[in-house]
């Protein structure tokens, strides 16, 4: 659900320049959409995969925001279970947020088998300019940020159909959660040791009455542990070049 197309398209935009510019270029991009977006895909391994039910309406029958993410999760897992060889790391990544260049890098010459979560990481605030820091001692990444782990896969992980919530891969259903969720079937997740994405915010794309009150809570939080330091929003700007026009300083 998105209530302009192209900004969506511009946001996704941002998004896949930053996986660019990744410093290992051992990754995929799957893309689950019910549209072709209109973006930039060069330098890229990346597949479109059409969803073959209806989009949701832009507001439900109770006044929420219509929302078929985890069907669209779900259809890239089969895409996955498809094309890939025995394992492999799979990260849900929302079509607004950014990942570290050294992202892919990181996780496979670390490679843990188990998978990893993003406990470090910023908020930017695209309406004011600001940026927060989310780690320990503000509020960690994972708990506000979908974009949040990196969890590694066999193939019997992942669905075979979309009705299959009983896999490993479905059980990922709330981001505050994955780190449990992985405990429990006894695969806990390590953390990387550096900041390594960034959660846009009031970037216009779910401005709505729904997503209002959210939003006024994250441009809060930004305000709270917003960076001020010119050496290390240089720092993330450098990283993150795409965001130089955002970037308040």
């Amino acid at each position: 659900m998105t209530l302009d197309w192209g900004l969506a398209c511009r946001n996704l935009n941002r998004t896949l320049e930053a996986l660019r510019r990744q410093t290992c270029p051992d990754f995929r991009v799957l893309v689950a959409c019910h549209e072709i977006p209109d973006v930039d895909t060069s330098g890229l391994d990346i597949e479109f995969v059409m969803a073959d039910f209806d989009p949701p309406a832009a507001i439900d029958e109770k006044g929420q925001p219509g929302n078929d993410k985890p069907a669209k999760k779900r259809l890239l897992g089969m895409a996955m279970k498809a094309s890939m060889g025995e394992a492999s790391y799979f990260m849900h990544l929302d079509a607004d947020d950014l990942v570290h260049p050294t992202l892919v890098e990181a996780t496979l010459s670390d490679d843990n088998r188990l998978g990893y979560l993003i406990e470090r990481g910023y908020m930017l605030d695209c309406a004011s300019g600001l940026v927060g820091r989310m780690d320990a001692t503000f509020s960690e990444f994972w708990r506000h940020c979908g974009s949040c782990a990196v969890i590694h896969l066999t193939r019997d992980d992942l669905p075979a159909k979309l009705s299959d919530n009983i896999c490993y891969f479905t059980q990922f259903k709330k981001h505050a959660e994955y780190a449990n969720t992985a405990a429990d079937h006894g695969r806990p997740l390590s953390t990387y040791p550096q900041p390594m994405a960034i959660y846009l915010v009031n970037h216009g794309e779910n401005d709505v009455s729904a997503y209002r009150g959210k939003i006024d809570v994250k441009s809060k939080y930004v305000s709270r542990a917003q960076i001020t330091d010119e050496e290390e929003l240089a720092r993330i700007i450098h990283h993150f070049p795409m965001l130089a026009g955002f970037v308040k300083r």
